[in-house]
């Protein structure tokens, strides 16, 4: 078997976190930026391949792409400074990351898009006198 039961669910646990921080490292201006470019550009290339696998081999063209992905952040997070991935680490273990930071203000930002258009459906509403 290529993946092991044990590998899979250690990359499926560990995913969440090497989002959070490939994100987090992104957005961050001490990351050089060629570093940056390098990543767009392979996620560009998996995402949109020249050669497409998986028309020939449906499921190990997936892997394959999931595979150059998990390698791409990987070499992202590795040629980024030690101390600002461990800074970073330490942000997301304690809830307080660009990632998070960013996803609470989108959250409320949509609740108040949501409450903005709840309160102008019931304001129509009212105005035909249906209630």
């Amino acid at each position: 078997m290529l993946f092991s039961l044990g590998l899979l669910r250690r990359i499926a646990r560990e995913l969440p976190r090497y989002g959070k921080l490939t994100y987090c490292l992104y957005r961050d201006p001490r990351v050089p930026q060629r570093n940056k470019l390098a990543l767009a550009a392979a996620m560009a290339l998996i995402l949109n391949p020249v050669v497409d696998v998986p028309l020939r081999l449906p499921v190990f063209g997936e892997m394959d792409a999931v595979a150059l992905t998990v390698l791409a952040v990987r070499l992202f997070v590795d040629k980024a400074p030690k101390d600002v991935v461990a800074e970073h680490q330490e942000r997301i273990a304690l809830g307080t990351s660009v990632f998070d930071l960013d996803l609470r203000r989108s959250r409320e930002g949509l609740r108040g898009r949501v409450n903005a258009l709840r309160g102008l459906a019931l304001e129509r509403v009212g105005r035909r006198g249906v209630l």
